[in-house]
């Protein structure tokens, strides 16, 4: 079909890389690799209440249920898990400080206690909290402090999607235990 020098050198090394990728994406299926985000909810979980959450967690919570099967609904009488948010608490802290003074380094911290009850309203967990924390440099430049700002949105997002999939993990776990 061609006849250019070096063609089906091209050719082979194509084929080559194509079963590598190939046997890549193999291996990862097989060793039980998931998208980031996917959640397995167990039947109790396919439909939850959510009471006293913040609007960041209650977002959060929204998109971790929108990847899954699962639904978040309206009241405790529909809901197969309530989950009763009794704290939230987030923090910027510095960690350290340039030799003009300025913050070089933050810590966030969020932390989240709750109660996670049945359908019929008895506690599978009380009072559990979870606390997630994150860093990030904070480079005292005009020209990338719009960026380090929109960093720290973005790890926001994190740390309550996190703190979601701890919350989940959790309820998945006492449910097991519950009912093996």
């Amino acid at each position: 079909m061609f006849d250019f020098p070096g063609y089906s050198n091209i050719k082979d090394r194509l084929v080559s890389r194509s079963s590598v990728l190939v046997m890549a994406l193999l291996m990862l299926t097989a060793c039980g690799y998931h998208l980031r985000g996917a959640i397995d909810l167990p039947e109790a979980l396919k439909t939850i209440y959510v009471k006293s959450a913040s609007p960041e967690l209650s977002t959060a919570i929204e998109r971790a249920f929108r990847a899954t099967t699962g639904e978040i609904v309206t009241s405790p009488d529909q809901a197969g898990m309530i989950l009763n948010v009794l704290d939230e608490y987030f923090q910027r802290r510095t960690i350290s400080l340039s030799s003009t003074g300025f913050s070089n380094e933050y810590e966030l911290v969020y932390r989240l206690t709750f109660d996670l009850l049945d359908s019929e309203g008895n506690t599978l967990v009380s009072n559990q909290t979870i606390e997630v924390t994150d860093s990030y440099f904070n480079a005292q430049r005009s020209s990338t402090l719009l960026s380090k700002d929109n960093e720290e949105i973005v790890l926001r997002k994190e740390l309550y999607e996190s703190a979601v999939r701890s919350v989940i993990q959790r309820a998945r776990a006492e449910l097991k235990k519950k009912f093996p």
